[in-house]
């Protein structure tokens, strides 16, 4: 299918509520789907609806939030569990200043309590008269779901794990979104999380959230008095047919480098060690070392030490992608846990801050989630002011340098009590401020994962940030490629098609063909879809985000890398084939082709 092709209306109705924060008045409409893209959900759905609202302040009680659900979300499609986020972010901004559209999705079980209500889209606009906690519950007459408005004042100045317990003990057949202290300061902390309960958390007491931590729409949540969310009803019912789709995603090959095999330690914690191999791994500000200092932060180094890494997942998932790391205790027993490893925040927070100590990683990491602050532009931040102290007379928070682990833990409780504002508005604005901003490792005011932009020209057109909406940020590693053309096409043709599972609420750990996903959206939601329409879906979506943002004031030149990821990669003999005559001709072409393709969808002029 064309991409410039309305994609045809469909039978699905969306259940839709508008809440008014400060009236506290609920609004229900039943509306039929327009397209395709209404229909799918997550970010084709709302980035529809966000490309025609102008925002000129993220915080503003006026600009929406909104919270939906892909249309796998809840389903019982094995990984169909994820609940977004979207609206304008207070992180992502023009050279001129003018906010992007942007998202975070998170798992665990509570998006599968929202489709329990039958709810799938709630827009977000005012802002509450105190803190709020939304109480969500079903109806008897299985009408639209009843929403109460309930004091959320003792919240105040816990954890994000304080806080779920809390809600857990008063609601014990609910899941909870809440964000943490950190957004309590969002006007000085711009990367506030939202954190997403699971049923290993509810069930241990630990801290084993998942997050929607990227774009600060925990602060946003903030600016509206709206601490948490309690989504309090029944889980879906099975769906017959789906025993082939979910036995696929949980032994089949697309989700192997996540699960636990025999011969292989998975989790995107594996990721570490491979990129260290190939000479990528983020270390003092993404400069990789060539060193073996990384070894130390191995799972399998960790495996062998004092430590226990339990395969956690979330519901009724088999990938069990949560690795889980505890104090190993004499005995054989379990001790006490230390924290939830994913790649990005272990990469972020030890190696690319100079500290190679996997027992202080695992703190750094817990206080992070604890304070509720999306670690990758935490640790991006953090690694700026290390190399901006390096590279001058040690001028910014007292000298932080490299290695200095209490100077670390003590700036993540100084931001997230929003005491450093410099360092809480992220990389860009403290960049910009200093007039400093070659090595701001950063697109559009969003900090990079953990992921080199060295080897990665395609980070300036993703969506909502490195690896959440665009796939190229580990294809030179893995196909070497330095071709002009094909960096190219894979930005404007098959990177966005990543955006896929950001419509069905599938997680991308599935790692599903478009082909495999429509075939399970045709047996758990009966909507008679193909993957090319999910392919045309993606690309719409990508031209329509990247329209509006051109809209709203994104120029050409917004559409950049820091000017030292266009020169040598650290000590990695990896080619620098990124050079700025490189990037230069590669912007041209891509913005000639997605201004020219955006024209024919019809979301801009000619």
């Amino acid at each position: 299918m064309p991409q410039d092709a309305v994609l045809p209306a469909t039978s699905v109705v969306i259940h839709r509520y508008h809440v008014d924060l400060t009236n506290e008045t609920v609004r229900y409409e039943g509306v039929p789907s327009e397209d395709l893209e209404d229909a799918l959900g997550g970010i084709a759905r709302a980035t529809k609806l966000l490309a025609g609202i102008d925002v000129d302040d993220p915080y503003a009680p006026s600009a929406p939030l909104i919270m939906n659900l892909g249309l796998l979300s809840g389903t019982r499609v094995m990984t169909g569990l994820r609940t977004f986020f979207h609206g304008y972010s207070p992180l992502k901004v023009s050279d001129s200043g003018a906010p992007g559209l942007m998202w975070s999705a998170g798992s665990g079980h509570f998006g599968t309590k929202l489709r329990g209500l039958g709810i799938d889209e709630v827009i977000f606009t005012g802002r509450a008269q105190r803190p709020t906690l939304l109480h969500l519950t079903a109806t008897p007459d299985d009408g639209p779901a009843d929403f109460a408005f309930l004091d959320a004042s003792d919240l105040a100045g816990h954890t994000i794990n304080e806080r779920i317990q809390a809600l857990h003990r008063h609601y014990p057949e609910a899941h909870f979104a809440s964000i943490g202290p950190a957004a309590e300061h969002y006007e000085t902390v711009r990367y506030a999380a939202i954190g997403l309960s699971t049923d290993n958390q509810l069930e241990s007491g630990d801290p084993k959230q998942r997050f929607c931590g990227r774009g600060g729409y925990g602060g946003v949540m903030a600016s509206k008095n709206l601490w948490a969310i309690a989504a309090d009803g029944p889980d879906p019912s099975r769906v017959r047919g789906l025993r082939d789709i979910n036995r696929e995603i949980n032994l089949g090959p697309g989700s192997a480098r996540y699960r636990d095999l025999d011969h292989d330690r998975g989790g995107t914690w594996r990721t570490l060690k491979w990129m260290h191999e190939e000479n990528a791994l983020p270390e003092f500000n993404f400069a990789p070392t060539g060193t073996d200092a990384g070894t130390a932060l191995y799972r399998e180094a960790v495996e062998g030490g004092p430590y226990e890494v339990k395969a956690e997942g979330c519901y009724l998932c088999g990938i069990r992608c949560h690795k889980n790391v505890y104090d190993e205790e004499p005995e054989g027993e379990t001790g006490r846990f230390r924290a939830k490893v994913d790649y990005e925040p272990i990469a972020l927070l030890s190696s690319n801050l100079g500290i190679y100590d996997a027992d202080v990683a695992f703190s750094l990491i817990h206080l992070s989630d604890e304070l509720g602050m999306d670690s990758i532009s935490l640790g991006v931040t953090l690694g700026y002011v290390m190399e901006h102290n390096r590279r001058h007379d040690a001028d910014l928070l007292d000298g932080l340098a490299y290695g200095d682990v209490d100077g670390v833990e003590a700036a993540i409780r100084a931001v997230a009590a929003g005491q450093l504002p410099d360092l809480g508005g992220g990389v860009k604005r403290l960049a910009d401020r200093l007039e400093e901003t070659g090595y701001a490792m950063h697109s559009k005011g969003v900090e990079y994962p953990a992921y080199e932009p060295h080897i990665n020209p395609g980070f300036p057109w993703a969506l909502a940030g490195g690896h959440m909406s665009m796939r190229t940020f580990m294809l030179y590693a893995m196909e070497g490629q330095t071709d002009l053309d094909y960096w190219v096409d894979v930005i404007t043709s098959s990177g966005p098609l990543y955006l896929i599972d950001d419509f069905t609420g599938l997680c991308k750990f599935a790692n599903a063909s478009p082909e495999f996903e429509a075939d399970a959206v045709r047996i758990a939601t009966g909507l008679d879809i193909t993957g090319d329409d999910l392919r045309a879906a993606a690309m719409r979506t990508q031209l329509r985000g990247y329209a509006n943002e051109r809209r709203c004031g994104f120029e050409v030149d917004d559409y950049r890398l820091p000017s030292e990821a266009h020169g040598p990669m650290g000590e990695s003999d990896l080619e620098p084939f990124n050079t700025s005559e490189f990037f230069e001709e590669l912007r041209r072409q891509v913005i000639e082709r997605m201004d020219s393709e955006a024209a024919a969808a019809g979301f801009v002029s000619a």
